[in-house]
């Protein structure tokens, strides 16, 4: 450990705090077991999210997180622990003294005299109970569309935008509070995963059949999972062996020529030990030129993926382990380019991306004896291997990640009082060949954080971080973080954040899109780390109206950025800027959501944001280019009485937006950016359902809408008119797709 996370670099604090780190375990084992947890289920062997735990007689409780996960301190004299959630009876288990996890099964359904009371869960839910405001985006909600990837996940979800990253890759973008996905943290199960080279085209790589629910945390986020989140976090959580169907086949295609195929496998091997298989494979093979530009809309690709996991329960100690690897090769370009012969201006342009990767992690969390004290470890490794070329641009990426975190949580006094402390090591070797020009790099990062939550009954709570990291390359970097939760009542709860959040940008891989144009990358000497604030605010109100649940929430946040990385388009028409931030970068972004059971079956949902975000170009403070300033989004569900039928229609609004600098003969001092047009899009999909089997049938954009010609100078793409970035709506229209989901579960006991 010590050769891994110090190098040549001593620093006695670590051995320090690993020193008293066993010491506290060694105290804490010897103490009383006071504490329990656990998981409540559905038939079928679903998690409930949100379900209610409590001991009876008490108003001592908590909910399940979105693996139907609790942990509870026990109440001495009081061994009756309750789990309710509506439409579903309640149960009761006796705890004894020395039980530390327990299993919850609920029925669905209350019937009395001919009455039945049923109840659903939801599909996007906002917990009262978290500190941090976390939207959950649960399989249900998920299932109201394709959702063939982790970018396909967002169309009923008005937080996240996704957009394409150019007109001629399929690189999809993501984008929070008015800004780049690349100040989003993507995590998969806590453990930070799509960054660095992935960012890319990774959002592609997680199917949405591996996907059991999706977290949405706006803000800087916990000190606990890094340095990295500036606007947010998104956290996906993929499906537990323990848990989940022993069989799940889900097979997709669309009109287009798309097809893919998803198996999941799953195995209890006894009562601690279970193991689970991921697969994916997905291919597109046909020409699509809609608009007859001689260039593919989307180009032709081939993705093979896999996780095998394990998962073992024992009473004190949780751990879960496993590999993934992913292959994906995608060609792409002019309907005359031919891959097989040299590649050359008279054989037309092309592009080509290979991608390998390789994943290893392993969590494990030890339950100790002292009320609600637990010891966690995350360790990850990463290979992540990129050839690619666009034309004549050649660009070659390799990237070696290690990830190690290790906590100690624990209550200080009394539950009121939670301490999160721990170490933690991330490590990037980055090798990078850009037109035979290498560019090298390796970031060694260690760092120590501390996380302090006080709790007053439900009615108050405060979390209170702060991270210490010291950058081989930048020095030292601390970050601190707040977050505040009121509830005025059960159902009105406010939230405020602030905090600082740090990261170094990948050049290359953050603006990929930019080698499918003639822009010269320019790239200043000594960028530094990208630095910003985040400041937010959201209140949220659920309601009951004509006997039917409901929620509205207000969300206002602003990022001020004290240093950025600036990719300036706008400057020159061929060239592509990357320098320092001088002067001002803000971010302002205000989003109200309403959602309700408005008729019995029948959920709606409506949502509008607005985002402005600014930054200094060359002296001039102007509006970011290709962000939507507006963005408004209606979803309406309905699923009969008897379960067998589900339909959904979602469309949404999108504003104009700034566009990149396309004349050749306009510097920025005489630059007065265009605007795109507004467009609306709409998505609409149908659902039959039969025990263990359904099918579905949908359309995207059926309006047909389209950018006519989002690749300018396509006539000539090797000359500097050619540029396919200019990207502000869809590129291709009316999408229609089918599909199938089949599922074997475990015999209820």
């Amino acid at each position: 450990m010590k050769t891994i996370i110090h190098g040549n670099y001593k620093c006695p604090l670590y051995q320090v705090a690993m020193v008293l780190f066993a010491c506290i375990l060694c105290h804490q084992l010897q103490a009383q077991n006071t504490h329990i947890q656990g998981k409540v289920l559905a038939s079928g062997n679903e998690s409930i999210v949100g379900a209610n735990v409590y001991w009876a007689n008490t108003n001592t409780g908590t909910a399940t997180d979105v693996n139907g996960e609790f942990h509870l301190q026990k109440i001495p004299g009081n061994n009756q622990l309750v789990a309710s959630y509506v439409g579903y009876l309640n149960d009761t288990i006796a705890v004894s003294e020395n039980e530390a996890y327990v299993l919850f099964a609920l029925v669905s359904g209350v019937s009395l005299q001919q009455v039945q009371v049923t109840g659903k869960q939801e599909g996007t839910f906002i917990s009262s109970l978290t500190t941090i405001k976390t939207e959950v985006v649960t399989s249900k909600e998920l299932r109201k569309a394709a959702c063939c990837n982790l970018s396909e996940s967002f169309q009923t979800n008005t937080s996240v935008d996704i957009g394409e990253a150019d007109a001629v890759s399929g690189a999809k973008e993501v984008r929070m509070l008015g800004l780049d996905g690349a100040y989003v943290q993507m995590l998969t199960e806590n453990i930070p995963t799509l960054r660095g080279l992935a960012i890319t085209y990774g959002l592609s790589y997680i199917p949405g059949t591996w996907m059991d629910a999706i977290a949405i945390t706006k803000g800087s986020g916990s000190v606990v999972n890094g340095y990295e989140p500036i606007t947010g976090q998104i956290n996906v959580e993929y499906k537990k062996p323990e848990n989940t169907d022993r069989l799940n086949l889900n097979l997709y295609a669309n009109h287009m020529g798309r097809v893919e195929a998803n198996f999941n496998v799953a195995h209890r091997l006894n009562n601690q030990w279970s193991t689970m298989a991921l697969l994916h494979a997905s291919d597109m093979n046909k020409a699509i030129d809609h608009n007859h530009d001689d260039f593919l809309d989307m180009p032709r690709f081939t993705m093979l993926n896999g996780i095998q996991r394990w998962k073992y329960q024992g009473k004190y100690i949780e751990s879960m382990f496993g590999v993934k690897a992913l292959y994906e090769n995608r060609t792409g370009g002019q309907l005359s380019y031919n891959p097989d012969i040299p590649r050359t201006t008279a054989n037309g342009y092309g592009i080509g991306i290979n991608t390998r990767r390789m994943e290893a992690f392993a969590k494990t969390g030890i339950l100790l004896p002292n009320p609600s004290s637990s010891i966690g470890t995350v360790i990850s490794g990463i290979y992540h291997r990129q050839e690619a070329f666009f034309g004549l641009t050649e660009y070659t990426g390799e990237q070696k990640n290690l990830y190690i975190n290790l906590l100690y949580q624990t209550n200080v006094v009394n539950k009121a009082h939670q301490v999160t402390t721990g170490i933690s090591f991330m490590y990037d070797d980055y090798d990078e060949t850009y037109n035979n020009t290498p560019y090298r790099r390796t970031e060694k990062v260690p760092g120590v954080f501390a996380e302090y939550t006080y709790t007053y009954t439900d009615k108050l709570s405060l979390v209170s971080g702060l991270r210490l990291d010291y950058h081989n390359l930048y020095g030292a970097m601390l970050n601190p973080r707040m977050h505040l939760r009121y509830n005025f009542n059960p159902n009105s709860t406010l939230r405020a954040s602030a905090g600082r959040g740090m990261r170094v940008a990948n050049v290359f891989a953050e603006n990929m899109g930019i080698f499918a144009s003639a822009r010269q990358l320019v790239i200043a000497q000594n960028l530094q780390p990208e630095t910003a604030w985040n400041y937010g605010i959201n209140f949220t109100h659920k309601f009951t109206l004509f006997d039917r649940n409901g929620y509205i929430s207000f969300d206002a946040y602003r990022t001020d950025f004290t240093s950025q990385v600036i990719a300036d388009a706008y400057a020159s028409s061929n060239q592509l800027q990357v320098y320092n931030l001088s002067g001002k970068s803000f971010a302002n972004s205000f989003q109200v959501e309403y959602s309700h059971e408005l008729l019995k079956k029948v959920d709606v949902k409506l949502a509008y944001k607005f985002d402005d975000a600014r930054s200094t170009f060359s002296g001039r403070l102007l509006q970011l280019p290709l962000q939507s300033r507006h963005k408004a989004m209606f979803n309406v569900g309905y699923e009969t009485l008897n379960r067998h039928w589900r339909f959904d229609f979602t469309t949404q609004w999108h504003g104009p937006r700034f566009l990149y600098n396309t004349s050749l003969d306009s510097g920025i001092e005489n630059l007065t950016p265009q605007k795109s047009p507004h467009y609306f899009l709409l998505f609409a999909q149908v659902t039959y359902i039969l025990k263990n089997f359904e099918t579905y049938l949908g359309g995207e954009n059926l309006t047909g809408f389209t950018q006519h010609h989002p690749i300018q100078g396509y006539t000539q793409p090797f000359s500097e008119q050619f540029d396919a970035t200019n990207v502000w709506g869809p590129i291709f229209g009316r999408m229609f797709y089918a599909g199938i989901r089949w599922k074997l579960t475990y015999p209820e006991k």
